[in-house]
């Protein structure tokens, strides 16, 4: 049964999806009439409600996938296409400790929280404040198990606790700068990855990784989605491209 501040993520008829928090006496309001929380409360999952206008909008679980689309951003988030790849390539377990340096909206933050247990640990660099709260905002939804430590300052500038990070993630503009130091927190065989927007970004980082890491990769995740309609199923006309360059190594001692 659905309580009050529970995530639902209600679908419409049209296939419009929209992310709350259920409110006693809440009012949502769509373009198919208006929703009141108080019928929601104490339904089951999978059930419809209805609004003002009569119109059907059925009540789904979220998953991780709906929280990180719906992140609210004030940058440009990791999607869910790249934050599957960095799991399963870095290895992220229940019981890992993650070294994460820029945490801007918190998308990628809340995927590796998704999937961490009590044992689990991660912690986030982001110097800008604002990007912080709005990150801790986005990470609450989930209720992690695991302990997330957000640290409020230019990591380039911070010290970490020695071979410690099962991973390590970098998301800033010049990861190059806090190689050596990501290396030292690192275990032997950890593993890094590095998120970068543009190519001359990658060739700048390539020198501090090469003697460092092994099994260096760069990969472009791309997704294109079909329009689902009988008799017409074929791509959709539009897609998102590229979003970015993601490198990855593994620590060796040299």
């Amino acid at each position: 049964m659905i309580s009050e501040g529970e995530y639902v993520l209600l679908y419409s008829e049209k296939g419009d999806k929209w992310l709350i928090k259920i409110r006693k006496d809440g009012v949502f309001s769509t373009d198919l009439g208006i929703i009141q929380h108080n019928d929601i409360i104490e339904k089951s999952f999978g059930e419809y409600v209805l609004t003002h206008k009569n119109r059907k909008i059925w009540i789904i679980k979220p998953s991780i996938y709906d929280y990180i689309l719906k992140t609210r951003r004030r940058t440009q988030i990791i999607y869910p296409k790249d934050i599957g790849y960095i799991i399963m390539k870095l290895g992220v377990k229940p019981d890992s400790k993650i070294l994460e340096i820029g945490t801007g909206s918190g998308a990628l933050t809340t995927g590796l929280a998704w999937i961490l247990e009590k044992d689990g640990l991660i912690d986030t660099y982001e110097k800008r404040s604002e990007f912080l709260d709005l990150a801790k905002e986005n990470i609450s939804r989930i209720n992690p198990k695991a302990s997330i430590n957000f640290h409020n300052e230019d990591a380039i500038e911070s010290t970490f606790k020695k071979e410690f990070y099962d991973i390590a993630f970098l998301d800033i503009d010049s990861p190059w700068l806090i190689i050596d130091k990501v290396y030292e927190a690192l275990k032997p065989s950890g593993r890094i990855g590095i998120l970068l927007p543009t190519y001359n970004q990658v060739d700048k980082v390539l020198p501090s990784l090469e003697k460092r890491f092994i099994d260096i990769e760069g990969a472009e995740i791309f997704k294109r989605e079909l329009q689902l309609k009988h008799g017409k199923i074929r791509p959709l006309f539009r897609m998102i491209g590229f979003t970015a360059i993601l490198i990855t190594g593994i620590k060796i001692i040299y």
